[in-house]
């Protein structure tokens, strides 16, 4: 029988910094979080007749709500632009077209922020392999370039098949290194026993699933560790369930030394076999643009009862016309401006600064313009930091493709582990049943991060955060279309932020960090 969701008590639930232990000693550190677990989970049993936990957060006022068939319209229009990457035409829309809807909703000191970025643009890709032994056996392949990685008219190399694994000292110089990239795949009990400090599991799914996540254990794909190693360019396999070769990764506008592109699983099975540990030799063409571009932070202002403030954003580009990545995220911080611009001035707990922020697929440069040029403000005068990204639907491969699912994708509520704000943020879950929510540590996942792995990561830990997030593993790929926006979660998670923004009411900067 599911365990009624209850909210976090409030009690720290992890060491301070300043009592943590030793980072050395890990394996004491987990032993010390699974006990903390254990005991969480123990509370949440006492507590179990507590109900829905509504009392811990602020109410809703049904009728300023934004319906979900506004949201899916405004999903529907940004996409319909083509593919948002910053320094495109689609991208410029949108922030001509942001800046138009916040004026329109009443909001003050609306502006558009110039970011520098880099544009990329991939302009063409090829691979052809031969065997050293019979060069006239050859097999040509369709490819995409890797992002931000050098161009060639025509690279050649002896094809090197490595998985550039730490320590493994393969020198590769002068070739050209072959990679098999798996998508990760994370059974749900990893994250409730090493990371999660709290999670909502009405349907008791966390002890057999598994989520395939966007990215391999190499974050990037692996060229870093293929150049360092003297590969003079680099072939990775996308490890996906579906049939894929566009995959934007990485997207840190990072200029890599050395070409790159992308194979789909099938091509790089078919190369795989050709190769059959043979000597093979390839030649590589990559040709793209790449030039520095401005884009834009849109930001606008509602005033409140408090002189203090509460952001609330997302970013406005993506790797493709991406529904998910991030025209949700868009959609659900202009409900939330729609929905504070009906509350009256002096009903609203505290300013409130709407941020759709560019360039996050350009290294984050919008967010890190942003928060360098206002760390003061950040640090001394938010109360907290709101981002939402990503309402996604959970998709399941089928023949080679991604069919969406009726499910929502697991969601991640990376939340400064400060009490008074885990208690708001998970009765915020409970009030509105939102299920397959866990409350993350905004620092150790992954493994050692100092950050969560979220735009927010910019504001901590200048400022306490919570940043929704999920993880579909098509989020950097074309197949991110509207069809795949979970349109159920919408009005959910608008509800869920306003009880989270009502939840800090009374609360200071400096009340909340002390």
């Amino acid at each position: 029988m599911a365990r009624p969701c209850v909210p976090a008590p409030a009690v720290p639930l992890q060491p301070r910094k300043d009592e943590a232990k030793p980072q050395h000693d890990r394996s004491h550190a987990r032993r010390l979080l699974r006990a903390t677990l254990l005991a969480l989970a123990a509370a949440a049993a006492a507590c179990s007749d507590s109900g829905s936990g509504t009392s811990r957060t602020g109410t809703v006022r049904e009728e300023l709500l934004t319906d979900s068939a506004t949201m899916m319209g405004w999903i529907a229009e940004v996409t319909a632009q083509g593919i948002r990457r910053p320094g495109y035409p689609a991208d410029e829309w949108i922030e001509g077209w942001a800046r138009d809807q916040f004026l329109a909703l009443g909001l003050e000191e609306v502006t558009l922020d110039p970011v520098a970025v880099k544009r990329w643009e991939p302009l063409g890709c090829a691979l052809e392999a031969w065997h050293e032994d019979a060069p006239d056996e050859r097999l040509a392949l369709p490819c995409y370039p890797v992002p931000f990685t050098a161009a060639t008219d025509g690279l050649e190399g002896e094809l090197v098949l490595t998985d550039l694994a730490e320590g493994a000292g393969q020198d590769l110089a002068g070739s050209i290194a072959l990679v098999e990239d798996r998508l990760l795949e994370l059974p749900l009990t990893v994250y409730t026993a090493l990371f999660a400090r709290w999670w909502h599991d009405p349907a008791g799914e966390f002890t057999t699933a598994v989520q395939t996540l966007p990215f391999s254990s190499r974050l990037g794909g692996g060229i870093e560790a293929a150049a360092e190693s003297g590969a003079v360019a680099f072939v990775g396999i996308v490890g996906a369930p579906w049939e894929t070769d566009q995959y934007y990764v990485p997207y840190d506008a990072v200029v890599r030394p050395i070409p790159g592109i992308w194979l789909s699983p099938a091509n790089g099975a078919r190369l795989l076999d050709f190769r059959a540990g043979r000597a093979t030799r390839a030649r590589l063409v990559l040709e793209r643009d790449l030039r520095d571009a401005t884009s834009h932070n849109v930001t606008g202002v509602l005033r409140g009862a408090s002189d203090e403030w509460v952001i609330i954003g997302s970013h406005h580009d993506g790797p493709w016309a991406s529904a998910v990545e991030d025209a949700s995220g868009v959609a659900l911080v202009l409900a939330q401006a729609r929905y504070w611009a009906q509350v009256p001035e002096r009903e609203r707990p505290h300013n409130l600064l709407f941020l759709l922020n560019g360039g996050h697929m350009s290294g984050g440069a919008g967010l890190i313009h942003f928060t360098t040029t206002r760390r003061d403000f950040i640090s001394n005068e938010v109360v907290v930091e709101v981002h939402l990204e990503h309402a996604a639907r959970e998709a399941r491969a089928e023949d080679g493709r991604l069919v969406p699912t009726d499910a929502p994708e697991w969601r991640w509520w990376f939340t400064s582990s400060l009490p008074p704000l885990e208690e708001v943020v998970t009765g915020a879950i409970c009030a509105e049943g939102l299920g397959r929510s866990l409350l993350m540590p905004p620092e150790g996942f992954p493994p050692d991060s100092m950050n969560p792995p979220t735009d927010a990561a910019f504001f901590h830990p200048h400022t306490p955060i919570v940043s929704f997030l999920t993880a579909p593993m098509y989020l950097f790929d074309p197949a991110d279309t509207i069809d795949m926006v979970h349109e159920a979660s919408l009005v959910p998670l608008t509800r869920a932020t306003v009880r989270i923004v009502e939840g800090m009411r009374g609360q200071t900067a400096a009340g909340l960090r002390a």
